[in-house]
């Protein structure tokens, strides 16, 4: 008897409803569609969560433009896509799995896959990262004036990977932005910083009320694209030929140009009046017939 209730099949315990649906085929499918399902809902649900929690964090930094928006749309897509691709590939192996086919094989095999193209697509990887973190902490946008290091110029277009800079004369670089080690947004500073050369003996007194009419007449010149007046901050250097003076003039975002352009014009006015007298260049020294004029040293001769 005992070796009789051992050879005996077990008992299949599952609901009657269950074991019909097996005979009839239909168990599998409605499995799949199950699965389905579910996955549909998570990915819903998990977008819903990141458009909230993405709203949250972009309103407690208090930005409610509509370059705040652009950069939300942009972090809340690629978050989204990291989401989807995460949830359906999971999604993938669970269907394989339930139509019999073994997934132990496939999923080492993607792992080694996997693997290679992380390791190949190493400098990619850490562009787009970078990019992220661009848009997140919004260190530069499309009209921003910026200093890259390795280029500077009028931003054009943004992506995760890069960033295009059309410079002042007029090319138009591509910068990954993984090898962009320091950003300078000059479109974010108040402040334009006017530099002014004069010659060395020039009456300081004179100086200081010859500026002060520059001042005022840089804020006709340019005053709607100044937040303030421009101050006189004083001398900043002395050289053997020159003094330099510089103006500091609150601009508006992104005018700096204009404002060092319409400053130009200014001081090359004040100079044609004579109210400012120019650095007369430092004579050159002749060098010696065979010689160096820094050494005195002789060339050798072959």
């Amino acid at each position: 008897m005992l070796m009789e209730s051992v050879r005996s099949p077990a008992v299949d315990s599952s609901p009657h409803w269950i074991r019909r649906l097996d005979e009839l085929h239909l168990l599998t499918p409605i499995r799949i569609l199950l699965i389905l399902a579910v996955a549909v809902l998570i990915t819903m649900a998990l977008r819903m969560v990141v458009n909230r929690w993405l709203g949250r964090v972009f309103g407690a930094l208090g930005s409610a433009d509509s370059r705040s928006s652009a950069r939300q749309r942009a972090v809340a897509s690629v978050l989204r896509s990291a989401i989807v691709g995460v949830i359906w590939s999971l999604v993938v192996f669970s269907l394989l799995d339930e139509v019999g086919v073994n997934v132990s094989g496939l999923v080492a095999t993607a792992t080694v896959i996997g693997g290679a193209i992380a390791f190949g697509a190493q400098t990619l990887i850490r562009d787009v990262i970078s990019g992220l973190y661009v848009l997140i902490e919004d260190q530069y946008g499309v009209g921003d004036e910026v200093d890259l290091g390795l280029a500077s110029g009028i931003v054009e277009r943004i992506t995760l990977r890069s960033v295009r800079l059309r410079d002042f004369e007029g090319r138009v670089w591509h910068l990954a932005h993984g090898g962009v080690a320091r950003v300078a947004n000059l479109s974010k500073s108040p402040l334009a910083v006017l530099d002014l050369d004069v010659a060395r003996d020039v009456d300081l007194e004179q100086l200081d009320r010859v500026l002060v009419e520059l001042a005022d007449e840089l804020q006709r010149e340019a005053g709607p694209l100044l937040t303030g007046p421009p101050r006189v901050v004083g001398l900043m250097k002395m050289l053997d030929d020159r003094l330099v003076y510089r103006m500091n003039a609150p601009t508006r975002p992104g005018m700096h140009g204009e404002v060092r352009r319409a400053w130009r014009l200014v001081a090359l006015r004040a100079f044609q009046r004579g109210d400012l007298r120019a650095p007369e260049p430092a004579p050159a020294v002749p060098s010696p017939p065979g010689g160096s004029a820094a050494t005195g040293e002789a060339h050798p001769t072959s």
